[in-house]
């Protein structure tokens, strides 16, 4: 299958090992194609070797705009899978809303969060969350929120501020009269200690985002396959990082503004209980 074989360590590796880290090496060196390959070679057993090549094989698709094709492998992996893989199945989702939307991604994700072995992953509730919000399903956006923060570690790499999945949420939290469903979801993530978790958290943009992207950064912004991430190519000027950096921020602190406007309504009224801090 492959005209020149990376090089293979003596070690006692199983070829389905060997071949993962192949992939890994050839995607770090930017030759895409041939990490495919790679990842293809990894036998359908359900493994961990199988599910981390599908994972990653998706991925490389998605951002190589063969999102199609990463859905029928997520489906396969998912199908064989025989260890539970939070990345599979947020990767499987991330490829459904580029494809199909994201009712069906949102769908993939409740189904996996009925199970207690996906119960405690920051990620899945972060992704089950910004679908929900894409799907104007505010209150269980807001529900899952909750979640992912009563999940959630200080080093995970999501910001709800500069995702624009998250934009449908703040603007309908902004401008429209809150249910009671959404009063009561914001006024638990504000008396427990998730506004400071919320304010801290920063990343680079999502995938999802560029098109959200003024036309004007887009062209000197580059997607990171691994992390599926957007930032400033290495060779942007100063002035262009600059540029991109002051409209992060805005984008940040605009949304940042629509939650505090939106938390301070719910706790107006219903007033937090003694004991409870807002």
């Amino acid at each position: 299958m492959h005209a020149n074989k990376h090089h293979r360590e003596p070690a006692a590796k199983g070829d389905d090992q060997i071949a993962f880290e192949n992939g890994i090496s050839f995607q770090n060196a930017g030759r895409h194609v041939t990490a495919l390959e790679w990842y293809a070679d990894v036998k359908p057993t359900g493994g961990r070797w199988d599910i981390q090549a599908s994972s990653a094989r998706m991925s490389l698709l998605i951002g190589l705009k063969r999102a199609e094709e990463a859905v029928v492998v997520g489906t396969q992996a998912l199908k064989r899978m025989r260890h539970y893989s939070v990345s599979l199945v947020n990767q499987t989702s991330r490829a459904l809303n580029v494809v199909q939307g994201p009712l069906p991604a949102l769908n993939l994700c409740r189904q996996a969060l009925r199970l207690a072995a996906f119960q405690q992953s920051p990620h899945l509730w972060f992704s089950a969350a910004a679908y929900a919000s894409q799907c104007n399903q505010f209150g269980r956006s807001l529900r899952y929120l909750k979640s992912f923060f009563d999940c959630c570690e200080a080093s995970f790499g999501g910001d709800l501020f500069s995702d624009f999945d998250f934009a449908p949420l703040w603007q309908h939290l902004l401008c429209e009269t809150l249910t009671d469903e959404e009063i009561a979801a914001l006024r638990t993530l504000a008396t427990h200690h998730h506004r400071s978790l919320v304010a801290g958290l920063r990343c680079p943009l999502s995938y999802e985002s560029i098109g959200h992207v003024p036309p004007g950064l887009r062209r000197f912004l580059c997607l990171n396959l691994a992390t599926m991430t957007w930032m400033p190519r290495p060779n942007a000027t100063r002035a262009q990082q600059a540029t991109f950096q002051t409209w992060y921020d805005a984008v940040r602190q605009e949304a940042r503004q629509s939650f505090e406007h939106a938390v301070s309504k719910a706790l107006a009224i219903h007033t937090a209980t003694s004991g409870e801090c807002a």
